[in-house]
């Protein structure tokens, strides 16, 4: 009597870590799946609707909302505060 049982009690364990096996990759593929969603949706574009001959020379972030872009334009720099908020250039320095 104890052989069988021992033998059911083996083989119903095996059954429970195949189930556990399959709940574990199932889970994997829903964590892949919905961070890729949820990364596409936080795409933005942002424009300072510059010139072509306009070239950024550096950017600094001022705070969370804001960003400094220092631009080169024919042999001058201009100084251009961004806030992404409200997605619209704040300060231009310049000529």
């Amino acid at each position: 009597m104890s052989d069988k049982l021992l033998k059911y009690t083996v083989i119903f364990l095996a059954i429970l870590i195949f189930f556990c096996f399959l709940l574990l990759l199932y889970g994997f593929y829903s964590k892949i799946s919905n961070s890729q969603s949820q990364s596409s949706a936080e795409i933005s574009n942002y424009s300072l609707k510059l010139d072509n001959k306009a070239r950024i020379v550096d950017v600094k972030i001022i705070n969370e909302n804001e960003i400094l872009a220092v631009i080169s334009e024919d042999d001058q720099l201009i100084f251009i505060i961004y806030n992404f908020k409200k997605n619209e250039i704040v300060s231009r320095i310049g000529r």
